[in-house]
């Protein structure tokens, strides 16, 4: 239980730190993923590794795209450990839901702006909020 509330108060200040130099720097620095990794270790359940699957798609998709950076895949990864096979597909799916909702969000202001919007968004402040959701929901 204290590993938990540990858990869960560590992940989401390491993905907070990496939020900002994402959206600073366009980069995730390594020691971030690794120490999310890490975390794993706390309340270890050999079923989170099925959490895999989950960054082996999303690293799959990454590379037939080349949209998405490799920070975010070892991001990823780590929380896939993490999370688990159901935790890892939810996250994925609320930063994805988020991402297209402040998109859409960006494109009507803009148009009502006159301007354009950025095609390139930096995806940790979205998987933050799907993580937060996905440990509240699961």
């Amino acid at each position: 239980m204290i590993g938990s509330v540990m858990r869960f108060a560590a992940i989401p200040i390491l993905l907070g730190i990496g939020s900002y130099m994402d959206i600073k720097t366009r980069e995730i620095p390594n020691w971030i993923s690794v120490i999310v990794a890490m975390t794993a270790v706390i309340n270890f359940r050999l079923e989170n590794l099925w959490g895999l699957i989950v960054a082996v798609i999303f690293f799959s998709v990454a590379l037939t795209t080349g949209k998405i950076g490799g920070g975010d895949v070892k991001l990823i990864a780590a929380l896939s450990i993490v999370c688990g096979l159901w935790g890892s597909f939810a996250l994925l799916l609320f930063a994805q839901i988020s991402m297209l909702i402040y998109y859409a969000g960006s494109c009507i202001s803009c148009k009502i702006n006159g301007g354009t919007a950025s095609k390139s968004l930096p995806f940790v402040p979205f998987i933050t909020f799907g993580y937060v959701l996905a440990a509240i929901l699961f």
